[in-house]
């Protein structure tokens, strides 16, 4: 390898050139502001023209920054579909934000580049003029700062403003966004239909009577305890008949209270008496279980099972005996006895009020058999109803429940001594008395039905039920019948009644709740705008700011970025020495050896040029 030429300078070189004419001279001179060849200090300034440029950046961003904050503030609440000069609003302001990044960041580069040379004046390591060089490229250009770890004030916040720059775009996604306002009202056509928990008007044949054994399950309507076995069985729900709004998203309806029928079931043997009714019903009498149903009487009476039968606790007060009730008439005078003596107690009614139970007589094998052939193949079961008093929560969805949620459930207890048996509190106009009666006509409707089945047996709903759930244990009457209670106590308070009920129940609804969504619209953070419109500008001010300064030390001339004045600048004969081995170095080994050398702009013989800035011959410009 070679080793370098050294040469031995003198104060007469000059590097950039090897011979001047007289006139070069007088030229050069003249543009470096020489006079006679000494430095006077005064150098030529820029002309306005140079200014152009960064004073056009300095308008275009203030404008464009008052332009994005006016378009935020107009389009606080505005539609989505809103347009401007056809493009919507976000798209609008992505344009604006990314075409003010641009001429911020343009302006930025250029303070950085006019500081350079203020920094170099006073004496900074010669890696300063590679680092300043890439931060006016954009922020990947700081990684050289990073790397060589030389920071200052205006390197850092020019950072922090490059970095804000890059944060704008998406900040500017958080503070306008689109939004649906939610709100709810209640109004005349916003209703929930149902009879209410203590209506039992054309319901009952008590009505006003006072005579307790004329409640004997439904007067009217009797066709929902069989329909609700039907849609139990074939897993179909009652429809709800309420109003909600078609541009509701959903409709809630609160505290609509309602009756609710459970069963319980224990076993019981062939031992077990219960009511059997001959003759079509003419006939009651008590029997025992396993001699009832003998091999003959299963046969001759065409038994199908399973079989429902009274339980013997039922005598003088099942269907049938309530059906054949006769008005006791007052002696002499042939008008209802209840009428004549309406306040005084009559213990002749306690008699027919009583817990609901009877007996089911089912198949061992298959619960669900219709035939068997005598008592052997049967077991027994004694059952029961429970009442409880519900206060739910009920929610539409475009025109379909989908929520029935009960909130709270009270055990009604009969009270068959003081109230139901009783002639002079039966006709009470207490809710509490009349909540009472519906429930125990809701428990007479079921097992009439059991009893007596107007349409189907149990074992065609069962066997229906068995082939919709696909279950195991859909053969099992106790599953069948949650099932079908649950449908029932729907049916009775909810469904829609015949002649001019339902006309009677619209004076009775429950009002509910319509929850609405407005139309979609733009929701802007008019702080966070502002906010915005603040940094964007005081990063304007920023650079400015740093421009101005530059340009007053530079003595009004920018240089700025310009790899002619760098390259046109003369070097001391200390510098050339120090420095000259650089220009055959990589950029990486170059920069290593730059960390330890500081250099300073001044004037040495009469020229600006880079000196070291231990120099004590270089002056300060």
């Amino acid at each position: 390898m070679n080793k370098a030429k050294h040469y031995n300078y003198t104060n007469d070189d000059v590097p950039l050139s090897t011979k001047f004419s007289q006139d070069d001279e007088h030229k050069y001179q003249q543009g470096l502001g020489y006079n006679n060849q000494t430095f006077t200090g005064q150098v030529k300034q820029s002309k306005a023209s140079l200014f152009v440029e960064p004073v056009f950046g300095i308008f275009v961003s203030v404008a464009l920054s008052i332009v994005l904050l006016l378009l935020f503030l107009h389009a606080d609440n505005k539609p989505l579909d809103y347009t401007i000069i056809r493009m919507k609003i976000p798209s609008l302001v992505s344009l604006l934000l990314s075409v003010n990044a641009i001429f911020i960041a343009s302006g930025i580069s250029t303070a950085i580049s006019e500081y350079k040379w203020v920094r170099l004046q006073n004496g900074a390591p010669l890696t300063l003029i590679d680092i300043y060089d890439g931060c006016t490229r954009g922020l990947s250009g700081f990684f050289a700062t990073l790397k060589s770890l030389q920071f200052d004030f205006v390197l850092i916040m020019a950072l922090v403003f490059h970095i804000g720059l890059l944060l704008a775009s998406p900040a500017s996604q958080a503070i306008i966004v689109a939004v649906n306002d939610s709100y709810n009202r209640t109004n005349g056509d916003i209703r929930f239909y149902h009879y209410r928990s203590d209506d039992f008007t054309m319901r009952s044949g008590l009505g006003t009577s006072r005579q307790p054994p004329l409640m004997n399950g439904l007067a009217t309507n009797g066709y929902i305890t069989a329909s609700s076995f039907a849609r139990a069985a074939i897993g179909s729900k009652s429809s709800a008949t309420f109003i909600c709004p078609e541009d509701a998203n959903y409709c809630m309806f609160y505290n609509v209270s309602y009756i609710s029928t459970s069963m319980q079931c224990t076993n019981t043997t062939g031992k077990d008496t219960a009511i059997a009714n001959h003759d079509g019903g003419t006939q009651r009498s008590v029997i025992v279980l396993d001699e009832y149903f003998t091999a003959r009487n299963i046969t001759d009476a065409k038994f199908k099972f399973p079989k429902f039968l009274y339980s013997t606790e039922m005598l003088g007060r099942t269907y049938y005996d309530l059906a054949n009730y006769t008005q006791p008439l007052m002696p002499g005078l042939g008008i209802p006895l209840t009428q004549a003596l309406k306040d005084e107690y009559d213990p002749q009614y306690r008699p027919y009020v009583g817990d609901q139970i009877f007996i089911m007589a089912y198949g061992t094998r298959d619960n669900s058999a219709r035939t068997v052939s005598n008592f052997t193949e049967l077991t027994y079961k004694k059952c029961s109803f429970t009442s409880n008093f519900n206060t739910s929560t009920w929610k539409t969805v475009n025109g379909t429940l989908i929520q029935d949620s009960v909130e709270s459930s009270v055990p009604i207890v009969f009270d068959y001594d003081n109230v139901l048996g009783n002639n002079t509190a039966i006709d009470n106009d207490s809710s509490l008395v009349r909540i009472m009666i519906n429930a125990y006509t809701m428990q007479q409707a079921i097992l009439y039905e059991l009893t007596t089945p107007k349409y189907y047996t149990m074992t065609d709903y069962m066997r229906t039920y068995s082939y919709t759930t696909l279950q195991s244990n859909s053969n099992n009457f106790e599953e069948f019948m949650k099932e079908g209670l649950a449908a029932f106590d729907f049916a009775f308070f909810q469904s829609p009644a015949v002649s001019g009920i339902y006309q009677d129940i619209k004076q009775l609804p429950s009002q509910g709740y319509g929850y609405f969504n407005t139309k979609s619209r733009y929701k802007v953070n008019k702080k966070d705008c502002f906010v915005l419109f603040i940094c964007l500008v005081t990063s304007v001010v920023w650079w400015l700011s740093v421009w101005i300064i530059s340009l007053k030390k530079n003595r009004g001339i920018t240089r700025g970025s310009s790899q002619i004045a760098l390259l046109s600048t003369s070097m001391t004969p200390l510098a050339e020495r120090q420095l000259y081995q650089l220009s055959s170095m990589d950029r990486n080994s170059a920069f290593k050896q730059a960390k330890d050398l500081r250099v300073r702009l001044g004037v040495s013989n009469d020229r600006i040029a880079f000196g070291m800035d231990s120099e004590q011959d270089l002056q300060h410009l």
